[in-house]
């Protein structure tokens, strides 16, 4: 047994000091205060104080929980992993964790929808990019397979059309060939499945310009041919560039006769 021998509020509001046998022993909430009733010359029994500091420690690992919270929605492994880094011990993360999702703070199937949506409306993300990303954040793997099944392929026709007339136009100085080729492999790089890339490019209604292809080219030779002593090298670099032999050899006849 021990007995309470001063309270002493803290100048932190509703934060009190305990004392017992004439000394220090732990700081506790109001609400903790009043529910032991800690007042001078109660007496505490040792499973009342170790009772007393797994409620603070929850109270406390609760308030870390709700200001990590604060900030953006979280998975349980998030919030779980979180809460060890702050070492507290697994009966105090459970209880927080419990509490959490018992009042609907914490839900991976809320949080995977609202990712989703998310990654949809602000970057160019494909499928495969955002799940792996879910992963990492700890969503299970049936609410993920769950959510992904549920996305709209419209919706992702059109987003990953979007981002293929960006890289359009980024590569519209290449060959056509490699132009098609850069496209395919920015779309797949940001998780999009072939279907939906090949979708996407038929959209474009890209053609080839033979004019254009040729204009393209003599600017990359006129760039580029100094490097080569050798016109056979000169030619194997262009056509790994995309561009058709009988154009190269026209395009070089055209700069000799120059």
């Amino acid at each position: 047994m021990a007995k309470v021998t001063k309270v002493q509020a803290q100048k932190r509001k509703g934060r009190y000091n305990i004392f017992l046998d004439g000394e220090y022993a732990f700081p506790v909430s109001e609400a903790t205060l009043v529910d032991f009733r800690l007042m001078k010359d109660e007496e505490l029994t040792d499973v009342q104080i170790k009772e007393i500091k797994n409620r603070e420690n929850i109270n406390k690992a609760y308030g870390d929980a709700a200001n990590y919270l604060s900030y953006q929605l979280r998975t349980k492994k998030e919030m779980k992993d979180y809460l060890f880094k702050k070492e507290y011990d697994y009966p105090t993360i459970d209880a927080v964790l419990k509490k959490l999702m018992d009042l609907n703070y914490l839900d991976d199937e809320s949080y995977a929808n609202s990712f989703i949506n998310t990654q949809l409306n602000t970057t160019v993300n494909g499928p495969k990019i955002i799940e792996q990303k879910m992963i990492q954040k700890g969503v299970p793997s049936l609410i993920i397979q769950d959510k992904m099944d549920q996305i709209d392929e419209d919706r992702l026709i059109e987003n990953a059309t979007n981002f293929a007339e960006k890289q359009a136009r980024k590569q519209r100085r290449a060959s056509f060939q490699q132009q098609m080729t850069k496209i395919k492999q920015s779309l797949y790089q940001k998780g999009y499945s072939g279907d939906v890339i090949n979708e996407a490019i038929s959209n474009l209604d890209l053609e080839k310009d033979d004019d254009t292809e040729l204009d393209n080219l003599r600017k990359m030779v006129g760039k580029v041919s100094r490097r080569y002593d050798n016109q056979s090298k000169l030619i194997t670099y262009l056509m790994g560039k995309g561009y058709r032999y009988d154009d190269i050899k026209q395009v070089l006849n055209e700069n000799e006769n120059d």
